[in-house]
């Protein structure tokens, strides 16, 4: 099977001055304000091993934009993107590469019932990572010592990935009761820091969503209309064993979706999120940081008539 998602995030962020007495950068004694966008592909090849384990290999391939919107200049930020070199960035369109395994613990085939599959997998970076902190104050003189890059398209750290997926699936004809119900939840865990010293935090994710039929008929319309939540935890990052308190978050992420499925071309879906931040408690430094997020994600499925001649009989 092939598949893949094309992925538009725009963020509009602000925070408060971020404290500075140097006069080559005056907008760092000015409120921050301005906008993170990303356009991120995501291809995928997924392979059948046999009735009950597929293994799947995904690359992110994309650009992230900042547009600065704030006074004067700033060591933080201003307008660049992820393809470029930067003091503490290297630039690249390569995001990180995920491979995974799947086993598909039950399975009652086209009745209804429920579905569970139990994956692993294998997160590895690319080369689009910050090369040193942002946060770092080498001179201990309680300023930040050079321009920096907060952004990149890789964090640096292999991770590994343990999921459970659980679906049930409803004979009901009725429109207003879902033909599935679903569960996704996913722990990721860092294996080591980067080459340049970071390490993220272990992050737990929980996903629920609905499925409805709408019974259309016409061949535009949609076949099937979801409706998600997203609960996202990220745990306390370091930088040399140093904690960043800021880089941790709770995030919940409401979504609504829409399917259309065609027997020869595949199935297409369309999805849409929105996300608004709070700033982190019991964290000193705190600078009234708020965001928030528009999220639009097309996917391609398409399952090819194939079979790799070595797993032939498998």
């Amino acid at each position: 099977m092939v598949s893949g998602n094309y992925n538009y995030q725009f963020i509009d962020w602000s925070h408060d001055a971020v404290l500075n007495t140097n006069p080559d950068f005056p907008g760092d004694n000015h409120d921050h304000l301005g906008s993170l966008s990303t356009h991120l592909i995501t291809p995928t090849i997924t392979i059948g091993l046999n009735d009950y384990i597929n293994i799947s290999y995904q690359q992110a391939i994309g650009i992230r934009s900042m547009d600065w919107r704030g006074e004067g200049g700033s060591k933080h930020h201003r307008d660049e993107h992820s393809l470029s070199d930067f003091v503490n960035a290297l630039g690249s369109a390569f995001g990180d590469a995920t491979i995974n395994l799947k086993y598909l613990l039950t399975n009652t085939g086209a009745q209804a019932g429920s579905r569970i599959f139990l994956g692993t997998g294998l997160i590895i970076p690319s080369n689009s990572v910050l090369t040193k902190s942002p946060f770092i104050d080498d001179n201990n003189d309680g300023e930040i010592d050079d321009e920096h890059r907060h952004f990149s398209m890789s964090d640096g750290c292999y991770k590994t990935n343990i999921e459970l997926q659980y679906y049930i699936k409803n004979d009901s004809k009725k429109i207003f009761i879902p033909s599935f119900y679903g569960l996704t939840l996913n722990y990721i865990k860092p294996l080591k820091e980067s080459d340049y010293g970071y390490l993220s935090g272990d992050t737990y994710i929980a996903v629920g969503s609905v499925l409805f039929k709408t019974n259309l008929k016409s061949v535009w319309a949609p076949k099937g209309i979801s409706l998600g939540a997203a609960f996202l935890k990220t745990e306390e990052a370091s930088w040399n064993d140093v904690p960043v308190p800021s880089l941790m978050a709770e995030t919940f992420i409401p979504s609504i979706g829409f399917i259309w499925n065609h027997k020869e071309y595949g199935s297409f879906n369309l999805n849409l999120k929105y996300n608004k931040d709070e700033a982190i408690p019991g964290d000193e430094d705190v600078l009234n940081n708020e965001s928030q997020s528009i999220e639009m994600s097309i996917g391609y499925r398409k399952t090819l008539d194939f079979t790799v001649p070595f797993l032939d009989g498998y």
